[in-house]
């Protein structure tokens, strides 16, 4: 049976089903986002339990439940977005090595870009600095990251 057919098979089931297929996907993902594996657990149930709540209003049929999914942990990680978003570290989470090895202006265009998904044009007007820099001190960043992976 093809997994939008097991999918439609009842509510109950079906959430049970995409849970057994991405629950394991899903809390990797979420836990590279807060670095905690509870916080991440609690993220995921949070998850589920909003796909539950709107498992009628979807037509499963026609979407990549993998992208849903990924979409409804995205919405749920909202709050947590807003915290690394003002330059705190969000309670329980664990320091980011890449992070820590950033400078500030580094970590704060690398977390606007990746945590709120601002683009460099937005940060450029935010920081009130050419968008050339900006997209420099990104790619510096960046280059933490790979020296910090050994690379």
């Amino acid at each position: 049976m093809k997994q939008n057919q097991l999918i439609l098979r009842s509510k109950r089931i079906s959430i049970h089903n995409l849970y057994d297929a991405y629950a394991g996907m899903l809390l990797g993902y979420i836990f590279e986002v807060v670095k905690d594996r509870q916080i991440a657990e609690d993220y995921l149930v949070k998850t589920f339990s909003r796909v539950a709540e709107n498992f009628n209003q979807t037509n499963w049929t026609e979407i990549n439940a993998w992208s849903k999914l990924l979409h409804t942990a995205k919405n749920e990680l909202a709050a947590f977005y807003k915290v690394a978003e003002a330059g705190e570290t969000p309670v329980g989470t664990l320091p980011n090595l890449y992070l820590d090895r950033m400078t500030e202006e580094q970590k704060l265009i690398f977390c606007n870009i990746y945590y709120s998904k601002k683009t460099t044009a937005q940060i450029a007007k935010e920081v009130n600095k050419p968008e050339v820099e900006v997209k420099q001190s990104l790619k510096e960043a960046f280059a933490v990251i790979r020296r910090s992976n050994g690379r």
